[in-house]
């Protein structure tokens, strides 16, 4: 996944209650982990030091996890809160460099085996995650899928659900899980087409093959449509999702007027050019802090949509760049969206 790069996803920051839990971590909590795991010190000695250092930080959760890269992995997560995953990502952001015994994460990776785990939630009886098969079909570059479980049979639907997913997290991991799989529905009979969970990574990993760049990374893709106004063309990274960039929690849009225009109203000659120049100094000016997601022409009008971090303080920048604009007026909208839904109408 190429998602989440030190070098790609922006400036370590400076928060000093961040500052200071990894100055605890490089200091004693790295070595209290590892006394921990080998069972040298009782594990409450060192969650209860690492959940206060956390804490201090935000209403974030922590836990261990086997690594793949490394033998271990410290996960700091907003707990599926769209709100707390900028801070989640900042954190991780602000970890020190990874190496072979220790890596971080702001999201739960998967399980390395994930066929030899036996889970259980609320009660419910115990689940071998060798028995799971699952069914997957391809709906607008996402799996939906269906979970079966010979426990589902005696098990109410909002138990089984909760069962599916840690399945998917298990294989899958948290990340991949939500950027990857659309719908999810626990069944109570085995698919005729299932398959097991080890095979459900090989064939997510083939998705993204088709979907992610030769880096990892999301693809430009273009869409079109037909208005009342006229013809319309986007170019949308995809997938167009926060878990991209969850530090990016600030929407803003520029819109731009342009003269230089075809009979059905999209943008042409040294319109064109001007706007893709401007588009560049955008994303040159918001540097590692930001990232021009998607523009949309329609009319005469081009709206470029770009997400910042809050913390580095960069809508003054992109209205300065938008003022440059000498093809009439431009407009500046900014909105705090941690879960990037003024673009949900551009997602595939």
């Amino acid at each position: 996944m190429g998602f989440f790069r030190r070098n790609q996803a922006g400036p370590a920051p400076t928060d000093p209650q961040i500052t200071a839990l990894w100055q605890w971590w490089t200091d004693q909590g790295r070595m209290l982990a590892e006394q921990s795991i080998e069972s040298s010190i009782a594990p409450e000695e060192f969650s209860s030091a690492m959940t206060e250092h956390v804490r201090a930080v935000g209403e974030l959760g922590w836990e261990l996890a086997p690594g793949a890269a490394a033998e271990h992995v410290l996960v700091v997560t907003a707990e599926g809160d769209p709100e707390r995953r900028a801070l989640a990502r900042r954190v991780v952001l602000a970890a020190p460099l990874p190496d072979q015994t220790w890596t971080y994460s702001d999201s739960r990776p998967p399980h390395p085996e994930p066929e030899s785990v036996v889970l259980s939630a609320d009660g419910s009886p115990e689940m071998d995650l060798a028995r799971v098969q699952v069914s997957a079909r391809v709906n607008a570059g996402r799996f939906d899928v269906q979970v079966h479980h010979p426990l589902f049979a005696d098990l109410p639907e909002r138990n089984r659900t909760q069962l599916a997913f840690l399945a998917l997290d298990a294989a899958l991991g948290e990340l991949e899980t939500e950027l990857w799989l659309g719908e999810v529905v626990a069944i109570e009979f085995s698919p005729l087409d299932g398959f097991g969970l080890t095979a459900l990574r090989s064939v997510v990993a083939d998705l993204k093959r088709t979907q992610l760049d030769a880096d990892g990374n999301p693809r430009w893709v273009m869409m079109t449509g037909e208005t009342r106004d006229g013809a319309l063309r986007a170019t949308v990274r995809s997938p167009l999702h926060p878990l991209t960039a969850p530090h990016l929690d600030t929407y803003v849009s520029v819109t731009l007027p342009y003269a230089d225009r075809s009979p059905d109203g999209l943008p042409e000659g040294a319109s064109l050019e001007a706007l893709e120049a401007l588009a560049q100094r955008l994303q040159r000016e918001i540097g590692q802090s930001g990232q021009v997601v998607a523009h949309l022409s329609n009319a005469g009008v081009r709206t470029i949509h770009l997400y910042v971090d809050s913390a580095a303080s960069l809508v003054p920048t992109v209205k300065d760049v938008a003022r440059s604009w000498g093809e009439g007026k431009a407009s500046v909208h900014e909105m705090h969206d941690p879960g990037w839904q003024a673009v949900t109408h551009l997602r595939g």
